[in-house]
């Protein structure tokens, strides 16, 4: 069900509220993904005479987020779609 390399939005339950995170997949044994470590990302604001624009980059000084593990039978996901 689910690629090994493929990027996926997925929705889930945290603390009691629905989040949205994309993740590229490591590995799928079924029930549990297990998701690519990414680097640490930051926003950054430009502007210019037509407006403002926000970016998201790589953060050299942030902390690396960890692959995470997540189990697809769990009440707490909601879904996963097929990224570019």
């Amino acid at each position: 069900m689910f690629e090994t390399g493929a990027t996926y939005e997925f929705r889930m339950i945290e603390g009691g509220s629905e989040v949205t995170f994309r993740g590229t997949v490591e590995t799928y044994e079924h029930p549990l993904i297990k998701l690519k470590d990414s680097p640490a990302m930051k926003s950054v604001t430009a502007g210019n005479e037509n407006g403002y624009t926000i970016s998201i980059v790589e953060d050299p000084d942030g902390k690396p987020r960890r692959g995470a593990i997540i189990n697809v039978t769990s009440s707490n996901f909601v879904s996963a779609e097929l990224r570019d």
